[in-house]
């Protein structure tokens, strides 16, 4: 499905299955999808033949199978006339849309073949499953493996957060935008249901929410993502925290990449990370606030790698930095 919607941009129309040139197009990217496994599986055919069948619909769409026909088509153009035929079982008319997706569901997203497809398409398979008007209990029982309801709220729920960033990012309904940082919104998810739990009000959770996708699109890895929990639960972090909103709109995919690549060809940080960073360190020294020693030689350490000569020190910000410094020597001297 996500690989789809990327095919379906670069024609600019949907494609046409009954078209043999789409079907030649929907047949390639099957098999580029993981073009290790279509190898062992043309191997596999090529040995012994097809093993299983696939299923079709009544007038003869497949619904299970779409892989081992694609590598089939692809032997026969090869010059391997055997392979001419698939076997199929064909299911009776009339099945309805929910029964389809339970068929389907049951042989493609059970937890031993569940990684060919990808989480991505993990979850549009799950959506699809509610758009077509089960209830995530029913999509549970349809599935082998183990799924529970709630396994399957919680991939919806980490669904509608990535179609929330895909649109606060200028690409909306590109799923492939989403590869590789699938994960990241679990822990957002975690991040925001904690967040809720401890008393913010709507607004908070949408700046929360915002902030979390700009980070995520700057660049931030997985594991730092869950430390957001940590700087909302401290007002001082917080506080500081929310200053990252201003840097954290929905903006067009270009501007949102451009800032991104001008900070990284400075060998600088995003200004949101840079206020993220800033924050993890506050909640690092709170944490530490009973060990002054390892906080003062810390400081320290920052102090004495800046470049006392730089002209950069006669910024009035950089000024009024060094004013804060002297008061607190004064108080730590008191």
């Amino acid at each position: 499905a996500a690989e789809y919607v990327d095919l379906v941009e670069k024609e600019g129309r949907e494609l046409d299955p009954k078209n043999p040139d789409d079907t030649e197009k929907i047949q390639s990217l099957l098999i580029e999808l993981n073009p290790k496994e279509s190898r062992i599986l043309e191997k596999d055919l090529q040995k012994h033949a097809q093993k299983e069948p696939g299923i079709i619909t009544y007038d003869g769409f497949i619904i299970n199978g779409n892989r081992r026909r694609s590598v089939l088509e692809e032997l026969v153009s090869l010059g391997h006339s055997e392979f001419k035929f698939i076997d199929v079982a064909k299911l009776p008319p009339n099945v309805s849309s929910q029964d389809l997706w339970k068929l389907e569901a049951g042989l493609q997203l059970s937890r031993n073949v569940i990684v060919q497809y990808g989480p991505i398409n993990e979850l549009l398979k799950f959506k699809q499953g509610i758009d077509s008007g089960l209830t995530p209990i029913e999509i549970a029982s349809s599935l082998y493996g183990g799924f529970k309801e709630t396994d399957i709220l919680d991939k919806l729920e980490q669904l509608k957060l990535i179609i929330e960033y895909l649109n606060f990012i200028g690409e909306p309904g590109v799923f492939n935008k989403a590869k590789g940082i699938h994960e990241h919104f679990i822990d957002l998810r975690n991040v925001l249901n904690n967040f809720r739990k401890i008393g913010a009000n709507p607004d908070e959770i949408v700046s929360a929410k915002r902030i979390g996708f700009q980070l995520i699109h700057d660049g931030v890895p997985q594991r730092e993502i869950r430390k957001i929990k940590e700087i909302l639960a401290n007002e001082k972090s917080k506080k500081e925290f929310w200053h990252a909103i201003e840097y954290s709109k929905p903006e067009e995919a270009n501007q949102k990449r451009e800032k991104r690549i001008r900070a990284e060809l400075n060998d600088e940080f995003t200004a949101s990370r840079t206020i993220f960073n800033n924050c993890l360190d506050s909640t690092k020294a709170l944490s530490e606030s009973q060990q002054p020693e390892k906080l003062l030689r810390r400081a320290i350490t920052n102090l004495e790698s800046i470049d006392y000569d730089s002209s950069l020190l006669q910024n009035p910000k950089i000024q009024s930095l060094v004013l804060v410094i002297e008061s607190l020597i004064e108080k730590l001297k008191k």
